[in-house]
């Protein structure tokens, strides 16, 4: 039979485990696949949360951060039962997703499923999602049927492009497109010029940078190629604090790199291992999402697991002498 790559053939696994994979021979790739995926159907968030509970301040923000929810599954509701009940506990305004919003199939099918369902408590409190676009069907490259994607997601959010800049009282958001050709193609300067240009015109106290493919990262997927030739001089020249990214299904923060601290949050819906690495601060191969708090010159980051445990605690003083 032809080769599947990883999306088709997990989009054929759903509802087809037993009889599908038996007669077809797709068991042989399936197998192998099924203890990382989060196929088993869950319960949606029951919680109502308070609506714009939040309280907006030139000089304060929290938000939440979370990367690879798309599943739809058991998992990712819990993780999203969490959120929600962070919101309670501490409300926030903004969900910044770090990417991969919907695997097994079209975004356009399955958006109520694995977006929808798993965020209506917080969507219902009226808050923000603002989107970093993954990786889809694998690599770094953009194909025809992963660009169709792409466009539907930032239509579906209502994202303004594949890269755009967000202000929310002290902090500045830099949405990156990290794929190829977006950040390492042929027309990667495009982008990083605008970037360049972004960062030197930004007069806020923080400057936070969010993007799939993670510049650190000690997960299956590892630091992506290329990425601290071409960005990290870019993100330490121009004085960035926070560079967050998904992709590797795991949390992960590293010492700060030449000023500037990484975080990997990818575990959204499902775990694959991480063994840290000489820039390694904290690390942990489990479901979570990030949760932020920046009063002043001061941001205090935890990363939640889906039972509540706090894996990560830091703390970051906003740069000085922009």
């Amino acid at each position: 039979m032809p080769a599947l790559n990883r999306r088709q053939f997990l989009a054929a696994s759903l509802g087809a485990v037993g009889s599908v994979a038996a007669g077809t021979g797709l068991g042989s790739q399936l197998w192998p696949l099924m203890g990382r995926e989060d196929l088993v159907p869950g319960r949606t968030p029951e919680l109502v949360l308070p609506a714009g509970a939040w309280s907006p301040a030139a000089d304060r923000l929290t938000f939440a951060a979370v990367g690879d929810t798309g599943s739809g599954g058991r998992q990712a509701m819990a993780v999203a039962d969490r959120m929600a009940r962070g919101y309670q506990d501490s409300p926030y305004g903004l969900v910044t997703h770090l990417g991969d919003l919907c695997y097994y199939g079209s975004v356009e099918d399955r958006f109520d499923d694995v977006f929808t369902r798993p965020m209506r408590p917080l969507i219902d409190a009226g808050v923000a999602f603002e989107l970093a676009i993954g990786n889809h069907d694998g690599a770094l490259h953009h194909s025809d049927a992963s660009l169709a994607e792409i466009d539907a997601e930032l239509r579906l959010l209502g994202t303004p492009a594949r890269h755009y800049t967000t202000s929310h009282g002290p902090v500045d958001f830099f949405y990156l497109d990290s794929s190829t050709p977006g950040l390492f193609g042929d027309d990667a300067s495009v982008q990083l010029e605008w970037l360049d240009d972004a960062l030197a015109s930004s007069t806020n106290q923080w400057k936070v940078v969010c993007m799939h493919h993670p510049v650190y990262s000690s997960g299956a997927h590892g630091s992506t190629p290329g990425a601290d030739e071409l960005l990290e001089p870019l993100l330490a020249d121009r004085r960035v604090d926070l560079v967050l990214s998904g992709h590797d299904h795991h949390y992960e923060r590293t010492h700060p790199v030449d000023g500037v601290t990484y975080v990997v949050s990818g575990g959204g819906c499902k775990t694959t291992p991480v063994r840290p690495g000489r820039f390694t601060a904290a690390a942990s191969s489990t479901l979570q999402y990030l949760h932020v708090d920046v009063v002043g010159d001061r941001l205090t980051g935890r990363s939640v697991r889906a039972d509540g445990r706090v894996v990560d605690r830091f703390e970051l003083r906003a740069r000085e002498g922009r």
